[in-house]
């Protein structure tokens, strides 16, 4: 496909009313080609509506290179508005590089990994702490020997307040590591909104995909970068961090990005009764990135993430 402009190619699921809906923008001049893919979580818009409205107003003519813009990367967690895929309870972003004999989310796993990342130049994946999670606006990114330095690159470019390294290598099945995989940089996003994202966020998620666009020479111009305040590193790997012990009424006791040592209670489960059932502490040090904010949890739930100061 060669002729400028938007165009829209719809990919058959496993779910008859729910295709995989890519869109390629094509600009007028030649360049690298950029993937953006939201919504691989189904209770994370921050996604789908900075992608719309990149849609609505990036002008060909002002484009070098290609834009392949997937919003809506899980339509079947999207339509039940949950975080994992209904019909095979199937976490998406654990299933790259997917498998087109799979169970329905490994086949759309499949599908994104050959149409949406593998033709790309770079991707941004664009994310969310989704209902349950609240977390700070950060950019993170895998610092592996291939991809890691152009990785860093975008990372900055796209200006969050906090950036977050990950030490090679990436953990597997999430379309960081099919990007790795196949020698492309690649960043994700996060922020606390969900399903109600907030306008400084989506205003934010905006920008920042502009500046990346303006530093691969996809665009001429773009607004100014916003300071930066904390670099962090760690695995990110939210299966290893933090989990509930206990079903019950969940209690905060610490704040996003603060500093917390190993013993420190970070939060207090109780019965329905109000009984104190158990204290979660932090069983190593560092800066709490993702928190719980759903005040109701089951046990094995994820209650925290952290990281620690980058140098």
């Amino acid at each position: 496909m060669s002729e400028t402009g938007l165009h829209e190619i719809r990919y058959t699921t496993a779910w008859a009313d729910r295709p995989l809906r890519v869109y390629q923008l094509i600009g007028t001049k030649p360049g690298p080609t950029l993937a953006v893919i939201g919504a691989v979580h189904g209770d994370e818009l921050e996604g789908p509506l900075t992608i719309s409205q990149l849609m609505e107003t990036i002008e060909p003519a002002k484009l070098s290179g290609r834009l392949i813009l997937c919003p809506v990367a899980n339509p079947d967690a999207l339509a039940a508005s949950q975080r994992c895929s209904p019909s095979d309870g199937l976490n998406l972003a654990r299933c790259f590089p997917g498998d087109r004999n799979g169970k329905p989310t490994e086949v759309l796993a499949d599908l994104i990994s050959r149409y949406v990342i593998g033709p790309a130049d770079a991707l941004i994946d664009l994310h969310s702490g989704g209902g349950a999670l609240d977390c700070p606006i950060f950019v993170g990114f895998g610092d592996g020997p291939e991809t890691g330095p152009a990785a860093k690159a975008m990372a900055d470019a796209f200006s969050a307040p906090v950036v977050w390294r990950h030490p090679a290598p990436l953990a597997p099945g999430r379309t960081l590591s099919e990007a790795e995989r196949i020698g492309i940089p690649a960043i994700y996003v996060e922020a606390g909104g969900g399903i109600a994202p907030s306008e400084h966020a989506l205003a934010l998620y905006g920008d920042g995909v502009r500046r990346v666009m303006a530093s691969l020479g996809m665009l001429q111009t773009a607004s100014a970068a916003s300071q930066i305040d904390l670099h962090v590193y760690g695995s990110g790997d939210l299966d290893a961090a933090i989990l509930s012990p206990a079903t019950g009424l969940c209690t905060c006791t610490i704040n996003l990005l603060e500093s917390v040592a190993i013993g420190d209670t970070c939060f207090e489960i109780s019965d329905i009764d109000g009984k104190l059932l158990t204290t979660v502490i932090a069983q190593t040090s560092g800066i709490a990135m993702f928190l719980r904010r759903s005040r109701w949890v089951n046990s094995g739930d994820l209650l925290m993430a952290s990281a620690h100061l980058d140098a």
